[in-house]
């Protein structure tokens, strides 16, 4: 098996929270003073990565706390309007049956990833690694890597943007980039990912090879 432990990204990797967060977007954008994006140029920030975003729209990194805490209550309320991705439960079995231990490592709030995933959320996955986190995504991974027990080179987080692949970098992990979610393939094809993943019917394969 090329891999021991699969850490996934929740937001636009695991969940489709994509049409969620846009139409929350301009509320948040009046709430914290930062400028507002049409459709077009969500669209082209898209092919962008986070810093460079967090510039075009003006919010600087003092505010991304209260920002991210503000999201995840909104995110408490509407839960329901929120899914994971059509074939992502078939491919969350097929790894598990294939013997990967698999974990979620993301910002958003535990409580929020497990009602999204439902009662099977523990059946598939053995660790939460959620919530804000100063240090970021790396720290998190690194955490998971002590906790479980697993040398870097047998660990593959699977995420949806160009920071997901930065923080596999920084870990020392591989790095499984999804192209269903927030950053479109060509950018994240641009960051040189381990593996370049079209639809979560190809990720057992991918993964557990």
């Amino acid at each position: 098996m090329k891999y021991d432990l699969a850490a996934f990204d929740f937001d636009g990797t695991l969940a489709d929270t994509l049409p969620w967060f846009e139409s929350i977007l301009d509320g948040v954008a009046d709430k914290y003073g930062f400028r507002k994006a049409g459709p077009a140029e969500r669209e082209q920030l898209r092919h962008r990565g986070a810093h460079d975003i967090l510039k075009i729209l003006g919010i600087p990194l003092w505010k991304m706390p209260a920002i991210m805490a503000h999201v995840r209550q909104l995110m408490r309320d509407v839960d329901p309007n929120v899914q994971v991705f059509d074939g992502i439960p078939e491919a969350l079995t097929g790894l598990r049956a294939a013997g990967l231990r698999l974990v979620v490592l993301s910002s958003n709030s535990a409580a929020n990833v497990q009602r999204v995933l439902g009662p099977r959320a523990t059946e598939w996955f053995d660790d939460f690694e959620c919530g804000a986190d100063m240090f970021g995504k790396a720290a998190k991974l690194k955490r998971l890597l002590a906790r479980h027990r697993v040398a870097p080179q047998r660990c593959v987080l699977v995420g949806d943007e160009m920071r997901d692949i930065d923080a596999a970098r920084k870990a020392g992990v591989q790095v499984a980039a999804v192209s269903w979610g927030y950053n479109h393939a060509q950018a994240l094809r641009s960051h040189a990912p381990d593996i370049l993943v079209n639809s979560p019917a190809e990720l057992v394969g991918a993964l557990a090879g």
